[in-house]
C-alpha cells in the first residue's frame, strides 16, 4: 500500500522540486540526527581529553575543530539525499575558493593557526593572570581565532590570536611563588645596620614570607637625598598583592616606632650675589 502525504506518494516526484517526499524526509532525518550525534560525540570527546589531563584550552580548541569537520560531513551526507553530490563539486570549487579564501580570510586563517600554536605550547591556561599584546588580565577563554581576558577593573578584552602568539606573553601566575621587589629610602644619618635588622625582623614576623628562598634586605644606592634599600621577600603567588600593600604600611609604621627617617626629596640651593 502506497503512503501518501498531501496527495503525493513517497516515491512520487513533487512539483517544481523534482524530488520525492522520501528524499526530503531522509534529508531532514540525516541532518537532525547527524547534528545531535555530533554534539554528543564532541561533548564526550572533550570530556575524555580533560580526563586524560589534556589542558582545557587544547581540549576546547580541538573539540571546535572536530565539530566543524563533522558538521560539514553531516551536511554533505544529507544533501546527497536531495541529489546534490558535493564530492566532485568540492574538488573543483576548492581550487577557486583556495585563492579567494587565502586573500579574504588571511587574517582569520592566521588567527586559527596562532590559536592552534597557543593550544599546543600552553603559555597559559584559563584563570591565569597574564600580559599579552600589552593587555593585562585573567584568561577567560581561548577560542579558535581570539583570546578573551578580563582586566582587574572587570573589562573584557578580546585579542586576535595572531597578536597573542606574535608578541611577548608574561604569565604572573604560572609558578606557585613570586618575589616581591620593594625599595625604601632612609636618611643618611640613620644606622644602616639597624635599618636592615628592623626590616628583616618585620619580614620574618609575617607568616606569608617564605623561608626558602629567604628574604633579602640590602643597600641599593646612595641617592641624592636618601640611602635606598631593596627589600626582596618571596611569597606564594596568591598572597602577592595582599602582602605588597600590607607590608608597605607596616614598614612605615615600624620605621616611625624605631625612629628611622624616610626623607623627602631635597636639594641644597646656593645663592650668589653679583657685586
Amino acid at each position: 500500500m502506497a503512503i501518501e502525504i498531501a496527495g503525493y506518494g513517497l516515491e512520487e516526484p513533487l512539483p517544481l522540486l523534482g524530488l520525492s517526499l522520501w528524499n526530503i524526509i531522509l534529508f531532514l532525518v540525516v541532518l537532525i540526527v547527524g547534528i545531535a550525534v555530533v554534539k554528543i560525540f564532541t561533548g564526550a570527546f572533550k570530556k575524555w581529553m580533560i580526563k586524560a589531563k589534556i589542558t582545557e584550552i587544547l581540549a576546547e580548541f580541538s573539540t571546535r575543530i572536530l565539530r566543524m569537520i563533522m558538521y560539514i560531513f553531516v551536511i554533505g551526507t544529507a544533501l546527497a539525499f536531495l541529489g546534490i553530490e558535493i564530492g566532485a563539486a568540492l574538488v573543483s570549487v576548492s581550487v577557486v575558493l583556495g585563492f579567494v579564501l587565502g586573500f579574504a580570510l588571511g587574517d582569520t586563517l592566521s588567527n586559527i593557526a596562532a590559536g592552534f600554536m597557543v593550544a599546543i605550547t600552553k603559555p597559559f591556561k584559563t584563570g591565569d593572570f597574564v600580559t599579552a599584546n600589552g593587555e593585562t588580565g585573567t584568561i577567560k577563554n581561548v577560542g579558535i581565532s581570539v583570546t578573551e581576558l578580563d582586566t582587574v577593573d572587570n573589562k573584557r578584552i578580546i585579542i586576535p590570536n595572531k597578536l597573542v602568539w606574535g608578541g611577548n606573553i608574561t604569565n604572573f601566575t604560572r609558578h606557585p611563588t613570586r618575589r616581591v621587589d620593594l625599595e625604601m629610602g632612609v636618611g643618611y644619618d640613620d644606622d644602616l645596620d639597624h635599618v636592615i635588622k628592623t626590616t628583616m625582623s618585620l619580614l620574618k614576623a609575617d607568616n606569608r614570607v617564605l623561608s626558602n628562598p629567604g628574604p633579602q634586605v640590602a643597600v641599593k644606592e646612595m641617592a641624592d637625598s636618601a640611602v635606598v634599600f631593596v627589600i626582596r621577600p618571596w611569597v606564594k603567588t596568591e598572597d602577592y598583592w595582599d602582602f605588597f600593600f600590607d607590608f608597605q604600611k607596616a614598614l612605615k609604621q615600624k620605621y616611625d616606632e624605631e625612629g628611622i627617617s624616610i626623607p623627602f626629596p631635597q636639594s641644597d640651593v646656593h645663592l650668589f650675589q653679583n657685586k
